[in-house]
Formats: structure tokens, C-alpha cells, sequence
């Protein structure tokens, strides 16, 4: 598996993650926060480096996106305990509606570009 499919398998991921939080924004996913959020941390790396996504194939407009929702993330979970126990009171907080609130551009920025596929590298799904 060369370097590129990962990457590429990884963005899918990331798009799945921002369907995810989205799909949360007004109820706590079944599984409970700290899933969501531990699911979150898998796959992007809090703080990101420099230029992290931009060197795994994300656009820089997407690469910035990405900072401010891991960003936002991060302030989540300042607001909340290490184990989120009330997955409700969670969702009603402020920083839960900033995380949304960058989600959903962002999950459009990386949407206009077609899914890749998790098969061959540099080869778009269609």
C-alpha cells in the first residue's frame, strides 16, 4: 500500500467524521460523546503540525478548515470532563455549537471534491 492510498483512505475518513458530527448536532450519537470525539482524535492529530493536511493531499483551503475545527474540538473538550458523562448537557453547550459551526463548511470544502478511492491511488470514485 503506497503512501497515497493512505492518505487518501484517511481524508475518507475525516469526511466521514464531519458527516458524523454534523449528524450530532442536536443529539448525542448513540455510541456517546466520548466516542465521537475519541473517533475525532484517531484521526487528526491535535495539535496538527504545520502543514500536516496540505502534505497528505487536503487543499490549503481545506487545510485551513481542518485547523479550525480541530481547534474547535479542542475547545470542547477544555469545556468539558476527561469522561463526558452527560452526553445531553455536552451537546448544550457553546463549544459544542462552534464545532458545529465549523463542521459544516468545512464538510462542504472537502465535499466539492469527489471521494477517493480506497483501492488505487490518485484515482477518484465517480
Amino acid at each position: 500500500m503506497t503512501r497515497q492510498l493512505v492518505y487518501q483512505r484517511i481524508r475518507n475518513r475525516i469526511v466521514e467524521l464531519f458527516e458524523w458530527l454534523i449528524e450530532c448536532e442536536n443529539e448525542p450519537p448513540r455510541c456517546g460523546m466520548n466516542e465521537l470525539i475519541n473517533s475525532w482524535e484517531d484521526w487528526v492529530p491535535a495539535p496538527s503540525p504545520k502543514g500536516y493536511f496540505v502534505d497528505q493531499g487536503f487543499t490549503p483551503m481545506q487545510s485551513v478548515f481542518l485547523v479550525n475545527e480541530s481547534a474547535a474540538i479542542e475547545d470542547f473538550c477544555e469545556a468539558t470532563p476527561k469522561l463526558i458523562e452527560n452526553d445531553a448537557a455536552a451537546i448544550a453547550l457553546p463549544q459544542w455549537r462552534l464545532v458545529i459551526a465549523a463542521a459544516k463548511p468545512t464538510l462542504s470544502a472537502m465535499k466539492a471534491s469527489t471521494k477517493m478511492s480506497e483501492e488505487s491511488d490518485d484515482r477518484l470514485e465517480r
